[in-house]
């Protein structure tokens, strides 16, 4: 074996090595209160509906109003095999329309050694969730081939990663902004050394894609001092206070940790754009000079970042739609709109995030001149 293979091996053994020790750290002793004790959640099969007094709405005719009494076998859980009735309660903001074989999510309490009781807590769609989720791999692995299937390590990887490291430590009382930097370094690194490998390209695509996140979160922490927004200006923040009561969790850094995780995406993808196409034209013209090599990156990534950063905004914005809806129904005004708690945080994101891809790309495209090009 050569010594530069073996050097790759022993580091790639140490770095899994010590990351599984992180994930068991990060995940013993986890503060927090348990809300479902003595309520599990268990899956149910719907028999028969017993009693059907429901109509439609007529003010939203999608939906309908009133109650059912449904028969329900208890399928997974202490329980699984028993048979309940829920009363099953329609109301427009809560739709569970069920029918005899649906499956639903019930809550099951036990009320002492003989009784227990069964409450409807939604649809059954971990199934077809699931089901979408490996249909979505298996495309992304069939069209993508070994690059597919490398990505989809790293996406499994990432979400690992965040889920089981970042949000356990969060808890733990670790400062939400470097931890967050911390395990986003890690994820980018492994994540683009698993699509492309040790490489020049790599290497580059790494540092533009961490100088982006670092100047989205520059962006995001100038502008919310300035404008006084912390993560206590979140929508959640209610619900995040409860959690800090029973936990150790740091609030104040969250807002910029959600920027540098919903930027990151956006900035990988146009800094592997680019120094890909880099390295083609390096390959194509051997001859292709710094100033050449750079202008032609230049051209590449802004024709780039157009597009993506339409595509970063265009996904905040479709998440606060139905906020949108109710704000604008209201008749608010542009001064009123613009100093709103939840409108401020959503514009810095865009904007942090959209700073990010774009500073990106003269890194990248710098490092791709002076590293391929003679």
């Amino acid at each position: 074996m050569k010594k530069q293979t073996l050097i790759k091996v022993i580091t790639s053994v140490m770095g899994a090595a010590f990351f599984i020790l992180a994930l068991a750290y990060a995940n013993t002793d986890v503060p927090g209160e348990d809300h479902n004790a003595g309520m599990p959640v268990e899956t149910a099969r719907v028999l028969e509906v017993l009693e059907d007094d429901t109509e439609v709405n007529e003010d939203f005719p999608e939906t309908r109003i009133g109650q059912r009494l449904i028969l329900v076998e208890i399928l997974t859980g202490e329980h699984a095999g028993s048979i309940g009735e829920i009363r099953n309660h329609f109301s427009p903001s809560f739709q569970v329309d069920v029918s005899e074989g649906s499956r639903i999510s019930v809550m099951v309490g036990q009320v002492d050694d003989a009784r227990f009781d069964v409450l409807l807590h939604n649809q059954e769609r971990s199934g077809i969730l699931i089901g979408s989720v490996i249909f979505f791999l298996l495309v992304l692995g069939i069209i993508g081939g070994k690059k597919g299937v490398m990505s989809i390590i790293g996406l499994v990887f990432t979400l690992i990663s965040i889920l089981f490291l970042l949000i356990p430590l969060l808890l733990k009382g670790y400062a939400a902004i470097p931890i967050t930097l911390l395990i986003l370094t890690v994820t980018t690194v492994v994540s683009l050394i698993l699509l492309s490998g040790w490489t020049k390209k790599t290497a580059i695509a790494i540092i533009g894609c961490l100088s982006g996140v670092a100047f989205a979160a520059l962006l995001a922490f100038i502008v919310g001092e300035l404008a006084n927004l912390n993560g206590f200006n979140m929508e959640e923040v209610g619900q995040l206070l409860t959690v800090g009561m029973a936990t150790e969790l740091r609030i104040s850094g969250l807002f910029i940790s959600g920027v540098l995780i919903a930027s990151l995406g956006a900035v990988m993808d146009i800094s592997m754009t680019i120094a890909s196409a880099a390295e083609e034209l390096h390959g194509t013209n051997k001859k292709i000079t710094r100033q050449e090599l750079f202008a032609s990156s230049m051209n590449i990534g802004r024709d780039a970042m157009g597009t993506m950063s339409n595509t970063l905004i265009l996904a905040f914005v479709g998440t606060g739609l139905n906020m949108m809806i109710v704000i604008f129904s209201f008749g608010i005004s542009f001064r009123q709109l613009i100093n709103m708690d939840v409108i401020a945080v959503e514009i810095i994101r865009s904007l942090a995030g959209s700073l990010g891809l774009v500073m990106s790309v003269p890194v990248v495209a710098y490092l791709s001149a002076k590293w391929m090009a003679n």
